[in-house]
């Protein structure tokens, strides 16, 4: 797939590519994590560090458990090879971490299959939003769960979230079920919605 450039001095076009994460990659997914799901106020920022290595140390476990039905998919991006990039741009511009998303079976008490294809944690870098990495990166967990011989995906948006949620519809996810917020830190008691997609 290919983005427009952001950078709107110079026409390029960006490569997005989806592939699983890899330890290397925790520090970015980390920071990408840290800044999609929390928001603090401006004299608060020094949780950050804290928040990325807790996030970073739990993202490290699940990628070492190894676990044939877990993956985490990171989607790059890289300059495309035209003739408009100079050998500066070229050597200066590795490819660097817009997105992430997880797919694991999960127990559920929502279902009578004992486990389903449930994902999480889908986040994008703000300069990237709305440009379809997203989209993107559902497809390829949908393609996970078909591998292992699932037809259904699964996964929760807070009732609030209007753009994940029309993300989500956008991309065949159906509301399941309302669930209460109970537990959330914040004292955001925005219901849960639990979304599902049938894929073939």
């Amino acid at each position: 797939m290919v983005l427009k450039s952001l950078d709107n001095d110079v026409n390029r076009d960006l490569k997005l590519t989806i592939q699983p994460a890899v330890i290397e990659d925790t520090r970015e997914i980390s920071t990408i994590l840290a800044q999609s799901f929390y928001s603090f106020p401006e004299f608060a920022h020094w949780i950050y560090p804290l928040l990325r290595f807790t996030i970073n140390e739990d993202l490290r476990y699940r990628l070492r458990s190894a676990s044939p039905h877990y993956r985490c998919l990171v989607a790059k991006i890289t300059p495309s090879s035209d003739q408009n990039l100079n050998l500066l741009d070229r050597l200066s511009s590795d490819s660097s971490i817009v997105g992430t998303i997880e797919i694991a079976l999960r127990s559920s008490l929502w279902s009578n299959n004992p486990q389903n294809p449930y994902i999480s944690n889908l986040a994008v870098a703000q300069d990237y939003r709305r440009l379809g990495v997203g989209s993107q990166l559902l497809i390829a967990c949908e393609r996970a769960a078909l591998d292992w011989g699932y037809t259904e995906t699964r996964l929760h948006v807070l009732e609030r979230n209007e753009s994940a949620k029309q993300l989500y519809c956008k991309n065949g996810y159906q509301i399941s079920q309302i669930e209460p917020n109970w537990g959330n830190l914040w004292f955001d008691y925005s219901p849960r919605l639990l979304l599902k997609k049938i894929i073939s």
